[in-house]
């Protein structure tokens, strides 16, 4: 009874976190559309800073959470993950050990420039953003289909690239250390 009780919270917190994921990667494709008002300067600078910061952390969240759908482990959210290690306590995931792993160092700088504030932010656009969306429009096929067509056509193909890249990056490694 007790490993079909973790496989249960395994489950429901994979399923949690690809949520929360969803909603950050349509806050973040709707943020590119900020870019064609004519904001000042250094708007557009912290903007894409925020951008860039939250699309290379929410790349490495997913890689992160496939790797460990493939080895059946419990998710782990990279914002708060190291938060959780005591001092004396060694890292679980080798992957995520700065003292074996250059991506772990990138990640914990992530971590420290601003990712547990800029996550939440564009994860509570996005749900906002698809509230709206749903609560306003009834749910149709038709419509459906249109928003997966527009979804389709602002999500930057630069973006899928990233995400594509750092994700096979990280499985290739992960399975080297194997």
């Amino acid at each position: 009874m007790p490993k079909s009780n973790k496989v249960f919270r395994g489950v429901i917190g994979h399923i949690a976190l690809l949520i929360l994921s969803f909603f950050v990667l349509v806050g973040i494709i709707e943020s590119f559309q900020l870019f064609s008002f004519d904001l000042p300067f250094l708007n557009l600078l912290i903007l894409g800073y925020m951008l860039v910061h939250t699309t290379l952390l929410l790349s490495s969240q997913l890689g992160v959470q496939i790797l460990e759908l493939i080895r059946v482990r419990m998710p782990t959210l990279l914002i708060a993950y190291y938060f959780q290690i005591e001092d004396c306590q060694t890292i679980s995931i080798p992957l995520l050990d700065p003292t074996k792993s250059k991506f772990a160092v990138l990640i914990i700088l992530l971590v420290i420039t601003g990712g547990p504030v800029l996550f939440p932010i564009f994860a509570i656009y996005g749900f906002l953003l698809v509230y709206s969306f749903i609560s306003v429009v009834p749910i149709e096929p038709s419509t459906i289909l249109y928003y997966f067509g527009y979804f389709l056509n602002w999500m930057p193909p630069i973006l899928a690239i990233i995400v594509g890249i750092i994700i096979i990056s990280i499985v290739f490694v992960e399975f080297k250390h194997l």
